[in-house]
């Protein structure tokens, strides 16, 4: 897809305001993408409430608010928080801690759009795989 048109969102902006955020994903696509404009230029308000279910935000906002109580682990800008996360205790404790801090480094690069450019580098997991991963094999 490098050089193709894009257009991004996230999960957040579609349920935080859907009608706002669908209306704003077609336009542009069809102003800045070129695609070929449906026949109508206004989404409904019926269509976009059958595509956007808030049921599947899986207690989203009370997950959001425990997190808050949790330490934070790193500050990645834009107020994208790796937060603590509560795990078995397990010998692999630093291990798990370095690999959410990679998913959650990507996670937030995905967030503010800096994954998206075509110089964006990806972590390398084969050679930062943490070294102390106990296997039960």
């Amino acid at each position: 897809s490098d050089g193709s048109c894009r257009v991004t969102t996230t999960n957040e902006a579609v349920f935080n305001d859907p009608m706002t955020e669908v209306q704003r994903i077609k336009n542009e696509l069809t102003e800045k993408c070129h695609v070929i404009p449906p026949p109508t230029q206004q989404i409904s308000e019926e269509l976009v409430d059958e595509f956007v279910d808030p049921k599947l935000q899986h207690k989203g906002k009370e997950r959001k608010s425990g997190a808050d109580n949790l330490a934070s682990l790193k500050d990645f800008g834009n107020g994208c928080v790796a937060r603590d996360f509560l795990s078995e205790a397990s010998a692999n404790r630093t291990a798990e801690v370095d690999m959410y801090l990679i998913a959650m480094g990507v996670f937030c690069d995905l967030e503010n759009g800096k994954a998206f450019a075509s110089d964006y580098e990806w972590p390398d997991l084969v050679f930062t795989r943490p070294q102390n991963i106990v296997s039960d094999i």
